[in-house]
Parts: C-alpha cells; sequence; structure tokens
C-alpha cells in the first residue's frame, strides 16, 4: 500500500482556467484521460552553474548559476478527440450534426495558461496555479501504434500573491 505522504501513480490530469484572483482555479475537469502509461512526470529541473576558477588553487573558487531551476510537466495521452483537441487549444471544434462525428481545423497549436491538478492513485494532489501548456498532436499511421497527443507544460509563478507555484497535498489516511 501506498504511503499517504508519497505520491504513487497517476487517476487524473485536470485542467481549468486560472481563479479571477490569479490563484488556483476552482473549475477543473479532465479533458484528455487515456494518459500513456509512463509518460507523467512533474519534475524541478535542476539548472546549470558554472565554476569560477583561480590561477592559484585547483578548486572551485565559487560558482555561477547560468540557468535557474525550473519546474517541468509532461504527458501524453491517446485522447485525439476533436473536442479534446479544442479544449486544449488545438482547433475549433466543428460539432457533427445529424450523426456525423465530430471534427477540427489544426493549425500549429498556440500555448495556453490553466490551472493543473494531477492527482495520483492514493490520493495525493499536486495543484499548479497557472501553468504553460503547449500541445502537440502526433498522428501515427502505424498499425502497430495508436496517434497520441503530447502536452508539455511550465508552472509559473501564479499572479496572486502569497500563493506558491505547487501545492502538495497528502493523500487522505
Amino acid at each position: 500500500m501506498a504511503r499517504k505522504n508519497n505520491v504513487l501513480g497517476l487517476k487524473a490530469v485536470k485542467m481549468g482556467p486560472i481563479g479571477a484572483d490569479g490563484a488556483m482555479g476552482a473549475v477543473l475537469t479532465e479533458i484528455l484521460g487515456a494518459t500513456v502509461k509512463g509518460s507523467a512526470s512533474l519534475v524541478l529541473n535542476e539548472g546549470t552553474s558554472e565554476e569560477v576558477e583561480i590561477e592559484e588553487e585547483d578548486v572551485a573558487y565559487d560558482e555561477l548559476e547560468t540557468v535557474a531551476p525550473k519546474w517541468a510537466f509532461q504527458c501524453e495521452s491517446y485522447n485525439l478527440s476533436a473536442k479534446a483537441l479544442s479544449e486544449l487549444g488545438v482547433g475549433e471544434l466543428e460539432e457533427g450534426v445529424g450523426g456525423e462525428p465530430d471534427s477540427i481545423g489544426i493549425d500549429v497549436p498556440i500555448p495556453m495558461e490553466l490551472s493543473v491538478q494531477l492527482e495520483t492513485k492514493n490520493g495525493a494532489k499536486l495543484d499548479i496555479a497557472r501553468m504553460k501548456l503547449k500541445v502537440r498532436p502526433q498522428f501515427d499511421l502505424m498499425k502497430a501504434q495508436f496517434g497520441k497527443v503530447i502536452i508539455t507544460g511550465t508552472p509559473l509563478k501564479p499572479t496572486k500573491a502569497g500563493v506558491k507555484t505547487i501545492k502538495k497535498t497528502d493523500a487522505p489516511v
């Protein structure tokens, strides 16, 4: 059994508009589902630094941060429905009439900012009040592989003062 203070597996990725006050959005829904196994992660990249050396010694004199650490999100989904893609800003949904299927016209998707909640299978939650998402459909045309949509995101500092970039809530007891 998973420990309540940890995270284990993905249950849902919920997205929605950022709150009017700049905090976490209140109306979040699962747009995609069907997450490709092993594709979801939220990682704090360590950034990069450069050592400052001096002539007198062989050890570093100091270290300068050249690229600050930043959060990175990614996941892939097999849900390539016109409705899901339109909700992620890929194009405008054209609803089918009279039993016809939905369709979507696709140009190059424009990144969008949303609130995102990652809920784990053991009930822990990761709330990201403001994330810039980039969506990339991949239409695999092979009989042994499904097409998918690849989502990458950068959690950004919320515009409401005092709100942290990510809030982790432990799983219930």
